[in-house]
Formats: C-alpha cells, sequence, structure tokens
C-alpha cells in the first residue's frame, strides 16, 4: 500500500465513524450558511483571516478585476473591497451562502456554480483569483485549474488558502454545529506539492506560502469548546496553509 492509499484509508476511517454527520460540501454549506457569518471560537476563519491578510498586502488590487472562487457569505469582500479594486466577481456552490452575501453586497455580481465551468465569465476576464478555504472540497482540481486559466490574463496572480493536507492525512476534520448535530463536510486530498505543479503548467510560480500550526498560541480555541483531546491529538500539526502564486 503506497503512501497516498494509506492516507486515504485514514481519511475515510475517520469520515465513516458513527458520530459524524457527512455532507457534501452543497448541502452542508446550505445549513452552515444561517449562522456561518456568527461563528466565534472557529479556528481556521481566525487564521484564514490572519493569513489572507498577509497574503493580500503583498499585492495590489486597485483597479483589478478580482474573481473570489467559493465566495460564500463575502466574509472576505470588506477587506477586498478596502483596496479598491475594478470590480469584485464571486461564485459559490451554496445558493444558501450567496443569498447572505447579497443580503451583505446587493449590486456585486455572482453566480452560482454546482460544476468547475463557469460559463458566466469570458476568456481573460480576471487579474487575480482568489479562493479561500475551497480546494480540499474539489475532487478533480486539475480541471478546476484549467478553467481559472481560461479566465484569468495572462499577467495574474493567485491566492488559494485552505485547510492543511497534513491536518487531512492525520484524520481531521471540517465540521460545524447544527443545533445539537455535529456537520463534518466532505473533504479530498491534495497535497501543496500537487496544487504547485498544476499550476507551473500554467507558467505561475510560488512568491509566499504561509502555515500555520496548531499550537501553545491557540490552545484557548480548544478549552473553549471542551476539545483537548483533539488539541492533544493535532499537537505541532499544520493546520492551515495560504499560497500566492503569480506570473
Amino acid at each position: 500500500m503506497n503512501i497516498l492509499e494509506k492516507i486515504k484509508k485514514s481519511i475515510n476511517h475517520f469520515y465513516n465513524t458513527k458520530n459524524n454527520i457527512i455532507k457534501l460540501p452543497e448541502n452542508a454549506y446550505n445549513i452552515w450558511a444561517k449562522n456561518y457569518d456568527n461563528e466565534k471560537d472557529n479556528l481556521i476563519l481566525h487564521y484564514d483571516n490572519i493569513i489572507l491578510k498577509e497574503l493580500i498586502s503583498k499585492i495590489h488590487l486597485k483597479d483589478k478585476i478580482i474573481f473570489d472562487y467559493g465566495c460564500g457569505t463575502g466574509r472576505n469582500w470588506s477587506l477586498i473591497l478596502d483596496k479598491n479594486p475594478a470590480k469584485v466577481i464571486g461564485c459559490d456552490i451554496s445558493q444558501k451562502m450567496l443569498h447572505k452575501l447579497k443580503e451583505k453586497y446587493p449590486n456585486e455580481e455572482v453566480y452560482q456554480s454546482k460544476d468547475l465551468k463557469l460559463s458566466f465569465l469570458p476568456n481573460n476576464t480576471c487579474d487575480i483569483i482568489i479562493s479561500t478555504l475551497v480546494i480540499a472540497h474539489i475532487t478533480d482540481i486539475e480541471k478546476m485549474f484549467f478553467e481559472w486559466e481560461r479566465i484569468i490574463k495572462n499577467k495574474s496572480d493567485i491566492i488559494i488558502t485552505d485547510f492543511h493536507p497534513e491536518l487531512l492525512a492525520k484524520g481531521g476534520v471540517r465540521t460545524f454545529k447544527n443545533g445539537r448535530e455535529v456537520i463534518t463536510v466532505k473533504n479530498y486530498y491534495h497535497s501543496i506539492k500537487t496544487i504547485e505543479e498544476i499550476l507551473s503548467h500554467f507558467r505561475f510560480k510560488v512568491l509566499n506560502l504561509i502555515e500555520k500550526k496548531i499550537d501553545r498560541n491557540v490552545k484557548h480555541f480548544y478549552e473553549k469548546q471542551n476539545a483537548l483531546k483533539i488539541y492533544e491529538k493535532f499537537y505541532n500539526t499544520p493546520f492551515i496553509y495560504g499560497i500566492h502564486l503569480s506570473r
């Protein structure tokens, strides 16, 4: 059994435990939408905000066309719009997440995308693609990147953040509470190296890679949720990453 098969077996074993309610991303985020913007003590959203701010600070968004792939409720849009882009375009698989976004930004351009085709965007439309906490929900990332290549301009940037594949490999999952239920969102393992290699075929080079671990600085997140056993299990494991690529 090779290492990838071991990883998949580990993930599948974790998903099949009796205490987990596993849902595909569209169904999960339609449920999560009503409370997503009010999440408190959510470590992945905490870290993601820190990483995205750092990555965005290194590039110019002013007068650029930004495409937010997996925009959700638009939780990053105030940060993006503060940089005075020419336009922000969003898409998401969850219609209910998009409804929440439109409540906050009624005049912005958003689309629901149930497959990897972005037929609503012409070729060479976008200057920058930002995708946060999405990649691990996609089964065929190569197909997705080919579509990104179609819509992005020759001189362009890509920013990706996501749940760290090392954490997924150790059985980590993305969950949220819905009443008394704990919902687990289906994830797929894609190594950072694989992402870099696919995008290198489109001449993208890595300019910055940020990785955040589960360490003593975030122990209080687990204490508040009475989850110190999980903290101890994953201590010192990379939790989330952010990557900036450019060409």
